[in-house]
C-alpha cells in the first residue's frame, strides 16, 4: 500500500507517517490551546486577567494576523465603595503601556518569569512578530532583502498598535534580541509612539566578530572544521533550527523542548511539575509551526549570528534622539554586551542626548541571552522604572 511503501527517507528518518502524524498536535489551533494552558497556569491565583487576540494584517490573506496577549490586573467590581454608586465613565488620560517582543524562535511566552509581576504593574502586551511564535502563518513571505524584512515586520507591529491601542497611549517598547531589532527599527519609524525603547541582549549591534579567534577555534580540529562548515552552509540556505524540529517525531521534539526549558531556563526554578510540562508543549508548539518570518535569520544574520547590518548605526544616526534607549545585558550574553556598552557610550556623546542623558547601558551578573529569565527581578526594576518612573 501507498502508506506501507519505504522510501530512503523513510528508512533513514522512520515511517512518513509516524513523521506526518508528529505534525498534527502542533496545528496553530493546538499551540493557542498550549498558549492558553501557559497563561492560565502563569497567572492563575493572582488577580491578573488576560486575553489572547489576532489583528489581521493583510486583507488578502486571512492567516495574516499578528496575535498578542494582554495582561492586567481584574476590574474592579463597578462599584465606588465610597458612595456605593456605580463608577462612571470618565475619559481615560494618557498612559504608557508595556510592550514585549520576543525573539527569534520564541513567542510571547518566553516572558513566563515576568508576566504576573509586569501585569501586575500596569496593562502588559506581549506581541508575537508576524509569522512567527503564535501568529498566523500566511501562505507566502513576499520579503526577499533586508530593507523589505524589516518593512514586513513593522507593518505587522504598526497593524496591531493601531488595532489594540488608542491614540493616546503610548509604549515603553522592549524588545529581546532578534525582536529588538524589530522594536529599534519600529521606534524609527514612528518615535511619537515609543515613550521608551528598552533593548534586551539586541542582535546585530555591530559586527564584532573576531577572524583571528575563530581561526584559531577551527586550527588543528578537521570535526570541528566540518561541522562549522555545514552550519554555515545550511544558514547561508536558510535553514533554521525549526525547519530541523519541524522533521523530527513529536515525541523527539518534546523532549527536546522540555530539556531546553528545564536547563537554559531553568524552568523548575519558579514553575511545578506541571507548569514545566506546559511551557515545553508550548515551546515545541512555536518551533514546529510552519515557517514564516523565521526566514529572516539569514537575512538580518550573517553566519552564525554576526551583524549584516549593525544596528548600531540606526540607534546612533537615524533614530530621533529624543526617544530614551536603554540597553540590559547578561554578562555572559553571546550577543557581546560591550557593543551595546559602547553604541550607549557613542549615543551620550552626542546633542541631545549628552544633554538629556537618554542612553543608559545595563550588565546583569550571572546571566545569559535571557537575562530576563536569569535575573528576572533586577531585570524587571529596570524595566519598570523606565515605564513607570
Amino acid at each position: 500500500s501507498r502508506a506501507g511503501r519505504q522510501t530512503p527517507v523513510s528508512r533513514a528518518m522512520g515511517p512518513m507517517e509516524r513523521v506526518w502524524g508528529s505534525l498534527a498536535p502542533f496545528t496553530r489551533a493546538r499551540c493557542l490551546q498550549n498558549e492558553r494552558a501557559l497563561f492560565d497556569h502563569l497567572l492563575k491565583d493572582t488577580g491578573l486577567q488576560w486575553h489572547a487576540h489576532d489583528t489581521r494584517v493583510s486583507d488578502s490573506d486571512p492567516d495574516d494576523v499578528v496575535h498578542s496577549v494582554v495582561v492586567e490586573p481584574a476590574p474592579a467590581s463597578g462599584i465606588d465603595e465610597e458612595n456605593g454608586a456605580k463608577n462612571v465613565a470618565r475619559p481615560a488620560p494618557p498612559r504608557v503601556d508595556l510592550v514585549l517582543v520576543h525573539g527569534f524562535g520564541n513567542g510571547g511566552g518566553c516572558f513566563f518569569r515576568n508576566v504576573a509581576s509586569f501585569g501586575a504593574m500596569g496593562r502588559t502586551h506581549l506581541v508575537d512578530w508576524r509569522g512567527a511564535g503564535m501568529s498566523g502563518r500566511p501562505r507566502s513571505f513576499p520579503p526577499r532583502t533586508y530593507d523589505e524584512c524589516v518593512e514586513y515586520l513593522v507593518d505587522g507591529l504598526e497593524a496591531w498598535r493601531a488595532s489594540r491601542l488608542d491614540e493616546r497611549t503610548r509604549m515603553c517598547l522592549v524588545g529581546h534580541s532578534m525582536g529588538a531589532m524589530i522594536a529599534t527599527h519600529y521606534a524609527k519609524r514612528y518615535p511619537s509612539r515609543v515613550a521608551h525603547l528598552v533593548l534586551t541582549g539586541p542582535a546585530s549591534v555591530q559586527d564584532d566578530s573576531d577572524p583571528a579567534r575563530l581561526a584559531d577555534f577551527l586550527q588543528g580540529s578537521l570535526p570541528r572544521r566540518l561541522a562549522f562548515n555545514a552550519v554555515v552552509l545550511a544558514w547561508r540556505a536558510g535553514v533554521t533550527p525549526q525547519a530541523v524540529a519541524r522533521w523530527l517525531p513529536a515525541s523527539t521534539a518534546m523532549r527536546i523542548g522540555g530539556r531546553y526549558t528545564r536547563v537554559r531556563w531553568r524552568s523548575g526554578d519558579s514553575l511545578d511539575g506541571d507548569g514545566q510540562e506546559i511551557l515545553a508543549r508550548y515551546v515545541t508548539g512555536v518551533a514546529k509551526m510552519p515557517a514564516c518570518s523565521e526566514k529572516v535569520m539569514s537575512v538580518f544574520l550573517k553566519p552564525i549570528g554576526r551583524a549584516r547590518r549593525a544596528l548600531a548605526a540606526v540607534l546612533e544616526d537615524e533614530l530621533d534622539a529624543t526617544v530614551p534607549v536603554t540597553f540590559v545585558y547578561g554578562e555572559r550574553d553571546w550577543m557581546s554586551p560591550k557593543s551595546g556598552k559602547e553604541c550607549a557610550e557613542r549615543m551620550l556623546a552626542g546633542e541631545p542626548r549628552s544633554r538629556l542623558k537618554n542612553a543608559e547601558f545595563h550588565l546583569l551578573p550571572n546571566a545569559g541571552h535571557f537575562a530576563f529569565v536569569d535575573q528576572a527581578a533586577p531585570f524587571e526594576a529596570i524595566v519598570r522604572f523606565k515605564w513607570l518612573g
